[in-house]
């Protein structure tokens, strides 16, 4: 049987999801369809697996739990777009600390692709929290403007201390997330 999975840091702090549903509100214009991540399933994808075999997410962990990595902190500030204003597909959250923190275990899951045969990343892995997707827009410039008035806007700090893999159900309410195992920091 397979499992579309992907590796991912949790946002779980209260606060910080609290101005980023804040945000997500202010961002309903007339003929635009936006899908909003929901609160619960906030977070940062280190590397997306896509369909697997799930009789190979113990081989997986063990090969995971490898992977060592430091208690850090992120800050999260600033909003953007993907991928760029001319084309608008996705709403997000930037991370302007704790960035190589990230990017050093999204390579190191990375390399765990040509053991279990995952597709290769072709792209340079860019730390962001995706809030929403754009599915319609037939005018631009509000959605561009709110952007703009949020590219410095600070939402908070979180310290990372694990990374999880994750089972993803898409359903017509949008996607449920399953932990299917943890990795934690050696501190």
């Amino acid at each position: 049987m397979t499992i579309r999975s992907f590796f991912a840091v949790d946002l779980e702090d209260k606060e910080i999801t609290k101005k980023i549903v804040d945000i997500q509100s202010q961002l309903e214009f007339p003929d635009t369809r936006i899908v909003f991540v929901a609160p619960e399933n906030l977070h940062f994808t280190l590397k997306f697996l896509g369909d697997i075999e799930e009789r190979i997410v113990p081989e997986l962990e063990k090969a995971a739990q490898n992977i060592s990595f430091n208690d850090f902190e992120l800050e999260l500030s600033g909003m953007g777009c993907l991928p760029n204003y001319s084309y608008i597909n996705a709403l997000y959250i930037g991370v302007t600390k704790g960035l190589e923190n990230l990017a050093t275990i999204a390579k190191e899951l990375e390399s765990l692709s040509g053991k279990f045969n995952f597709k290769k990343e072709t792209r340079s892995f860019r730390a962001h929290l995706t809030i929403g997707r754009v599915k319609r827009i037939r005018d631009k410039n509000p959605l561009i403007s709110k952007i703009k008035e949020n590219e410095e806007t600070y939402f908070g700090k979180i310290n990372i201390t694990s990374f999880k893999l994750k089972k993803s159900d898409i359903t017509p309410q949008g996607p449920i997330y399953t932990n299917l195992f943890e990795v934690k920091s050696t501190k």
